[in-house]
C-alpha cells in the first residue's frame, strides 16, 4: 500500500484575508492557482498538478484551457478528453 506524505503552505494570516475570495473558497482558489502556476512554469505536468488543485483530469485540462496554458499534452490526450466529455454530456438512456 502506498502512504503519500502531504506538506502544507503556510500564508500569513493578512494575507490569507486580503485575498477577498468568497467565504470558504480561498482554499479551493489558492490550491488550484498554484497547480496552475506549476503547469505554467513547467515546474510539474498536469497528471501531479491536477492533484494539489483536486480536480479530476477533465476539469483540470478544462481550467487549463480557460487560463490559456498550453501544457504539451498530446493528441490523444485531446482526444481522449473529448471522447470523455461527450460521454459525460450524454443524458442517462435508464
Amino acid at each position: 500500500m502506498l502512504v503519500m506524505t502531504m506538506r502544507y503552505l503556510e500564508i500569513p494570516e493578512e494575507a490569507y484575508d486580503a485575498l477577498r475570495l468568497p467565504p470558504g473558497r480561498a482554499e479551493e482558489e489558492l490550491q488550484q492557482e498554484f497547480a496552475v502556476f506549476l503547469v505554467k512554469e513547467g515546474l510539474l505536468g498536469p497528471a501531479l498538478a491536477r492533484r494539489i488543485a483536486n480536480m479530476n483530469r477533465l476539469a483540470f485540462h478544462e481550467l487549463l484551457a480557460r487560463r490559456q496554458v498550453d501544457w504539451g499534452g498530446s493528441v490523444e490526450d485531446a482526444l481522449r478528453d473529448l471522447e470523455t466529455a461527450r460521454i459525460a454530456a450524454q443524458p442517462d438512456q435508464a
